[in-house]
């Protein structure tokens, strides 16, 4: 052996000795590698794919960077600048014109306004004193207002799309417990359910006032047991699940009962805690359960077509999904309570 190769020898054991001097710098070891891209799809070949999964957002972290820790916090011991801050029990969700991602977080009485563009979250509590403290629903209406419903504060609010509020609705008449809404910019309708009057209330989306209640409680075809979503079709159809009586219910633009579809039961096109209800741009239903841990997709006559989901974390998997919205481009927003989060999906089209 040569004396430099003796040389060299002697200095690699001396640093295998000291450990951690042969080990990678920290933030390079740490640094957090790209998830591997999900490919998930329904149904599954031979049949053509309808429905595939995009992303899912649990936490600002998957929107905002990660601040660094400077070597002056950590030579006087200040702790990391990093919290990680969940969506928790997400209900209501939303998109605006602009791609923005609204939720409602039941728990954490407050809507999240997500900036995938710009990485940024707005965490939004109110306006002018208006403090959430159970916010629901969120619809948005082409100007980008978006409206919150409160079931504590019985009112459901409006702001601008600066976040300034513009106005507030149900105190006047005996609000109880608004969830989920849908809007008819056409019509010039705002709706609104309340699961505690068991009715749709129906509001002049220009003047704020109410024009009509639909349904009462009961059994019957065109009454609700504890309804909790509202959806407005294509051709200004309105589908609301009546979650008590563990179905939907279809009417007309001028308030008329049409059909009911779906009742208890196990097994694929039943009900057993129908949420949220959507439409797509070709008409289709899309009605969450929230204890069959899934969405499924009816025609408009109300048949079933198919399902998406089963109860675990992993996406395509939900625990107690609440919230559904389906936007101009057919990307689905739903949101899973329980596993603190909102996943994203493509419906690729065709009847």
């Amino acid at each position: 052996m040569t004396k430099r190769s003796c040389k060299s020898l002697i200095l690699t054991i001396l640093l295998f000795a000291m450990g951690s001097a042969v080990q990678p710098p920290a933030a390079a070891k740490d640094k957090p590698q790209p998830a591997a891209p999900v490919n998930l799809i329904w149904p599954l070949p031979p049949d053509k794919p309808r429905v595939k999964f995009l992303e899912a957002y649990s936490n600002n972290f998957d929107i905002e960077p990660r601040k660094k820790q400077g070597w002056v916090d950590r030579l006087v011991g200040n702790g990391d600048p990093n919290k990680v801050e969940m969506f928790e029990k997400p209900a209501g969700v939303a998109a605006d014109s602009k791609g923005r991602i609204f939720i409602a977080s039941t728990q954490k009485h407050t809507v999240y306004i997500l900036e995938k563009e710009k990485h940024e979250v707005i965490r939004f509590r109110g306006d002018q004193g208006m403090v959430f403290q159970t916010p629901v629903g969120i619809v948005i209406d082409s100007k980008d207002n978006f409206y919150v419903s409160d079931a504590a504060l019985h009112m459901v609010m409006k702001f601008d799309a600066n976040n300034h509020i513009q106005a507030s609705l149900g105190n006047d008449t005996g609000m109880k417990n608004p969830t989920f809404m849908a809007l008819d910019e056409q019509r010039r309708r705002l709706y609104v359910v309340d699961s505690h009057l068991h009715q749709v209330l129906v509001y002049n989306l220009d003047t704020l006032q109410l024009e009509t209640k639909i349904g009462k409680r009961g059994t019957k075809n065109g009454e609700f047991n504890f309804p909790v979503g509202i959806a407005v079709g294509p051709d200004g159809s309105i589908a609301v699940t009546d979650t008590g009586n563990c179905s939907v219910e279809i009417f007309s633009p001028d308030y008329k009962f049409v059909r009911r579809f779906g009742k208890q039961g196990y097994w694929p096109g039943a009900f057993v805690r129908p949420k949220g209800i959507a439409y797509d741009s070709e008409g289709h239903l899309w009605v969450v359960d929230a204890a069959f841990n899934n969405f499924q997709i009816f025609d408009a006559q109300g048949h079933f077509l198919m399902f998406v989901g089963t109860k675990g974390s992993d996406p395509g998997q939900f625990e107690v999904p609440l919230g559904i919205s389906i936007d101009r481009n057919n990307r689905v927003y739903v949101s899973d309570n329980l596993n603190a989060r909102v996943q994203i999906f493509q419906f690729l089209g065709g009847k």
